[in-house]
């Protein structure tokens, strides 16, 4: 199956997943001569799938649109803006704050105060976090959105005290005075419940004197309640700026960031959280455009994600202050889209991506839920109720982190998900990367022979396991070159589905963007050298050895190996043994992962030994990560090209003896039935693999086969691996059934119920199951008890 980033119209920033038009398909597969359309991609995909047998699957997109994509000018009301939602004017009035301050300091007006244009060590980034607390805050006056004016309340009061005939309504004794936010989030716009103020604070007499004096009291409480407001928009604060300076502190000046170099208004100190298609000016003057609907409708949110936030909470409604905090890490090039709760809410947006979701069903046969942990489940479940109508057997595989199982399983049973995307790179050592594989699938090696039908149970869902999905950290920078062949063999061995990106095989020394990458992907030719870097064949990185492993893991799946086993070998290596219960045949992955750079790390020379149960028939991969004495890799201008001097020695379907691998094998016996090969390895350097085939020994084999034999009259499928034996004991040639049929009621008893006293008559007694406790019958029915 192949997996296309989204085909459609791409916004200003050229992110794949900042989509213009998603009912266009994008301009730049056409040429002067031809204008391709979705039809003719449908005439693509069909032939991968007819004569490769190839699927197809491509992103939907649910959660943004680009910023400049024309529709939503012309229905503003499908995002999140200052009209529709105007809890997020503070939010708005900060954000623009901070880019007038962040356009100050990429010209130089905060030079003298300590913040240049580059931002280079902790010195400048105190001074940032002194300026917005002095100069940015109180001139911003974010507490008065959420404030009443005292003035103004204090009269009203007054008002209604001096009335001859004022009339308080009944109101609940246990209700205290508290602010009322005003739902248009005007400057000291909130009010008090007058009638619980009249209630509170009653004159015990109608002379001006008393009136004043409530009056005052009713003040004094209202100028608390606005302190508490004031109280709270500072822990606010406190978080925006933390959240901020982080931002600029990765942007700028981590090892690991993208190190952007100086403030700019391309590169301003923070990204914008919201649009603004106007012209510039005084920040005052642009406050004064916020009440004004046919401005403030075009002032959208952007969208992002939230670290560690709820996925079944939207951070754009009201109740969440995820803008105004500044925990948002933002697309700046991406509106937050606004469905409401039902197609009434917003009709032309669900329209609009129910018809988006039709065309990529009528085109593809299955789709990836982009950043599906963000996109409201309702939606999501029309969407994909209008793709199951055109594609009944929809493959829907999804990018959710939840961070929680429970929650992962909600998304999973309500949007009928077919597989979960898991990351391979989320491990940080070899340990955990084989935690990983044993966690995404498989029964236990040495699990009991189920029935063909059995009760449903519960279970993890289904995993995609990625060695890396074009999210991730390029894993040469994160770890080393030499860990792709181990590690993609490790994911490779999973019983669950396993996939890769493209730059992976071929070595790519840097993350491909899907953003800014503009080369194209470099082509297949079996004569190209390896200083071709616009062309690849099977002496490029670890393609050979990926397309061994690729047959293998199809294999393993297609003839039953569902049992799992991951042995920690030592520190490096890591065994993975997948076992087929019908055959009672095995596959053992050895690799020895290389998470540090073997030139510049220390790894031991020492490889522990292996004892493998059973008898190994040969070998079936075993490859090397080497250097070669070519050129060393430069970055090509026209094609994504990986490193040229790093390659696999490989080979296939090999014999023991004759591994290069392995120095040499024995066969020991450590008990009166037990068969064990022991491996010593030669030549097992970090980045290497070496995959065994391994049976039964011979003596087990033949008993396991005899007893498949029997077996056959309850199940068919013992069928499989099952040895007739012509001396057998002619008690055994007798089916079950004919001997169940004879007994008597008696004997049937003894099968079933024989109890503890009754055994003990015999000198036996009933099985004893340790840290438990012992069962009631000795018979049969003792365990269904």
């Amino acid at each position: 199956m192949i997996h296309f980033t989204p085909l459609q119209t791409l916004g200003l920033s050229r992110s794949c997943y900042s989509l213009a038009d998603q009912l266009e398909l994008n301009p730049d597969f056409s040429r002067p001569i031809k204008k391709y359309t979705w039809h003719d991609v449908g005439q693509v995909v069909e032939k991968l799938k007819k004569e490769w047998n190839i699927l197809c699957i491509t992103d939907v997109v649910y959660n943004h649109t680009a910023a400049n994509s024309k529709w939503i000018q012309e229905h503003p009301e499908s995002a999140y803006n200052l009209v529709n939602s105007p809890h997020l004017k503070p939010a708005w009035v900060l954000d623009r704050a901070l880019w007038h301050f962040s356009c100050d300091v990429a010209e130089g007006k905060y030079k003298e105060k300590g913040i240049p244009a580059l931002i280079e060590n902790d010195q400048h980034m105190n001074c940032i976090r002194k300026i917005i607390w002095e100069d940015i805050f109180p001139k911003i006056q974010l507490w008065e959105f959420f404030q009443v004016d005292v003035h103004k309340a204090v009269e009203q009061f007054r008002r209604l005290l001096t009335q001859g005939n004022r009339r308080v309504t009944k109101s609940d004794p246990k209700q205290h005075l508290k602010i009322i936010q005003d739902p248009e989030y005007r400057r000291l716009g909130c009010t008090v419940d007058m009638n619980i103020a009249l209630a509170t604070f009653i004159p015990h007499d109608d002379g001006p004197a008393a009136i004043e004096e409530c009056c005052n009291w009713f003040r004094n409480r209202i100028d608390e309640l606005n302190s508490e407001k004031h109280q709270l928009m500072n822990y606010h604060q406190e978080q925006a700026v933390n959240c901020l300076l982080g931002n600029v502190f990765y942007e700028r000046l981590a090892g690991h960031g993208p190190k952007l170099g100086p403030v700019t208004r391309r590169y301003p100190l923070v990204t914008r959280y919201f649009t603004f298609p106007f012209e510039e000016m005084a920040l005052s003057a642009e406050e004064s455009m916020i009440h004004l609907p046919n401005k403030a409708c075009f002032f959208m949110a952007h969208n992002g994600w939230v670290m560690g936030d709820d996925p079944l909470r939207n951070f754009a409604e009201p109740g969440s202050d995820v803008y105004l905090r500044r925990e948002l890490i933002c697309w700046g090039d991406s509106v937050k889209l606004r469905y409401g709760n039902k197609p009434e809410d917003c009709p032309y947006l669900w329209a609009h991506m129910k018809k988006y979701t039709e065309i990529t069903a009528t085109y593809f046969q299955g789709v990836r839920l982009d950043n599906c942990h963000s996109t409201p489940l309702h939606v999501a479940e029309y969407m994909l109720d209008a793709a199951r109508k055109l594609q009944p057997n929809l493959y829907v595989v999804a990018e959710l982190f939840t961070g929680n199982e429970e929650l992962d399983n909600i998304f999973v049973t309500r949007l009928g998900i077919s597989s979960l995307i898991r990351e391979a790179m989320s491990a940080y050592n070899s340990h955990e990367e084989g935690r990983l594989v044993y966690r995404y699938g498989g029964e236990p090696v040495g699990s009991f022979v189920q029935p063909c039908l059995r009760p449903l149970m519960p279970a993890i869902a289904h995993a995609l396991f990625m060695d890396i999905t074009h999210d991730n950290e390029c894993p040469i920078v994160h770890r080393s070159a030499y860990d792709a062949l181990p590690s993609t063999t490790i994911v490779s061995m999973a019983c669950c589905a396993s996939g890769s990106t493209r730059g992976y095989d071929e070595l790519v020394p840097h993350q491909i963007s899907v953003v800014s990458e503009e080369r194209f992907y470099t082509k297949w030719n079996p004569g190209a050298s390896p200083s071709n870097t616009g062309d690849v064949n099977f002496q490029s990185g670890i393609i050979a050895a990926r397309c061994a492993i690729n047959k293998l893991h199809q294999e393993l799946g297609a003839k039953g190996f569902i049992q799992v086993y991951v042995d920690q070998v030592d520190e490096d290596i890591v065994a993975v043994t997948r076992h087929s219960p019908s055959i009672h045949q095995s596959v053992v992955a050895v690799s020895r992962t290389a998470f540090r750079n073997p030139k510049t790390s220390f790894y031991s020379k020492e490889v522990p030994q292996m004892c493998i149960p059973g008898k190994i028939e040969e070998v079936v991969l075993e490859a090397r990560t080497i250097e070669r004495n070519t050129k060393p890799y430069k970055k090509d201008e026209n094609s994504i090209n990986g490193l040229p001097n790093i390659t696999v020695e490989i080979r296939e379907h090999i014999q023991l003896n004759e591994s290069k691998i392995v120095k040499q094998a024995g066969v020991a016996t450590k008990g009166p039935n037990e068969y064990i090969q022991e491996i010593e390895f030669e030549n097992l350097s970090p980045g290497s693999v070496i995959i065994f085939r391994v049976s039964l020994d011979p003596h087990a084999q033949v008993a396991v086969g005899i007893l498949r034999n029997h077996l056959t009259q309850f199940s068919p499928h013992f069928k499989s691996g099952s040895l007739v034996v012509d001396n057998a004991d002619p008690i055994l040639k007798i089916p079950f059934a004919s001997i169940a049929s004879k007994l008597t009621l008696t004997e049937l008893n003894q099968i079933l119920y024989r109890c503890e006293s009754e055994e003990q008559e015999d000198g036996g007694g009933c099985y004893d199951i340790p840290n438990w406790s012992s069962l009631k019958y000795a018979g049969l029915q003792g365990k269904q008890v």
